[in-house]
């Protein structure tokens, strides 16, 4: 959809500044398994290619932790947050409940329609 507002994609001391709040949940297609949860200040597309492009594991984290990452096919839901939320503490308690069932109660409110989206798009809802 064409704009005439531009996107502006800041840089400061030649590094590329941190645009949002999002987390992301990898999901094998074939076998509906959350391979890697995630969060980034990024666009969740450049995590993406980061995590499977690059050689240095603290970038290319599913490169480097996923087996056979190359191998299979994944779609990479990701979900804006509000920067007032802490976007680790989000992270620790969506992998927490996507594993466990548990959750923080203080970030119920953001967990829970991210765990319905992921449960939703997986054929074991």
């Amino acid at each position: 959809m064409p704009s005439d507002a531009p996107r502006v994609i800041t840089i400061r001391g030649g590094r590329v500044q941190p645009s949002g709040s999002w987390l992301y949940v990898w999901i094998d297609m074939r076998t509906d398994e959350i391979a890697y949860v995630g969060s980034t200040g990024f666009d969740p597309e450049l995590r993406a290619h980061l995590h499977v492009d690059s050689e240095d594991p603290a970038l290319g984290r599913v490169r480097a932790t996923v087996p056979r990452f190359d191998e299979r096919d994944f779609e990479v839901l990701a979900f804006a947050l509000d920067p007032s939320i802490d976007r680790r503490a989000a992270k620790d308690a969506l992998t927490a409940r996507l594993a466990h069932g548990d959750a923080s109660p203080d970030l119920q409110h953001v967990i829970d329609p991210i765990v319905r989206a992921v449960r939703g798009h997986t054929r074991r809802a």
